[in-house]
């Protein structure tokens, strides 16, 4: 039934849970989460949080060789820039970076949960970068430089032409969300492969 009785207008400002894209000032660390997919994958997930209490996560899976990651040398090089990835953070917050050497990818993100998740309580303010992946989800890029305490002025962090600052296109599929809902259509991902980052695409 419709009726001119009841109808209703909304007026209030949508205010979505999520970061917005570019570069945000005054974040925080929020989580560092050390997780197990239902297939048994190991992943290192991070969120940060703003004044505003939004969010952005970052996730880091194990790398493997694949058609684009084929030989030894090819795999230890993509671990390598994956882990330089990881310590931009750890920078972030220790002034002398602590070292370590780890057999495996395990051992990797559990030190990284083991450094990073004390900092919580720090509430150190960071300046980070966040970009849309390619299924339209806001993440936080790994492009280039993408995280600095605010105490840097001169920011170092670049936005690069990958770097997706608008909503891809995706094709069409019948909608089970509420058009009329104050979540704007926004969801986050809830399977494995949602998960996974643009970045772990060999373009």
């Amino acid at each position: 039934m419709y009726s001119t009785k009841t109808a209703t207008t909304n007026n209030e400002e949508f205010i979505s849970n999520y970061m917005p894209v570019g570069k945000n000032d005054n974040v925080t660390l929020k989580e560092v989460n050390v997780n197990k997919t239902q297939n048994g994958r190991d992943f290192l997930e991070i969120v940060f949080s703003n004044k505003n209490d939004q969010t952005a996560k970052m996730t880091f899976w194990k790398n493997e060789k694949n058609m684009w990651i084929k030989t030894d040398e090819e795999l230890q090089h993509r671990d390598d820039q994956q882990f330089g990835q990881i310590l931009q953070l750890i920078d972030s917050f220790y002034e002398t970076r602590p070292e370590a050497e780890f057999n495996n990818f395990l051992e990797m993100i559990n030190w990284v949960k083991d450094k990073l998740t004390p900092m919580i309580e720090v509430k150190k303010d960071l300046r980070i970068k966040v970009v849309y992946d390619n299924k339209g989800y806001t993440k936080v890029s790994t492009l280039g430089i993408f995280v600095e305490p605010m105490t840097v002025t001169e920011s170092q962090i670049k936005v690069f032409k990958k770097d997706l600052l608008e909503r891809p296109v995706v094709a069409d599929i019948e909608s089970t969300t509420d058009p009329l809902s104050t979540s704007n259509g926004v969801t986050t991902p809830t399977t494995e492969d949602s998960t996974k980052s643009a970045d772990d695409l060999p373009f």
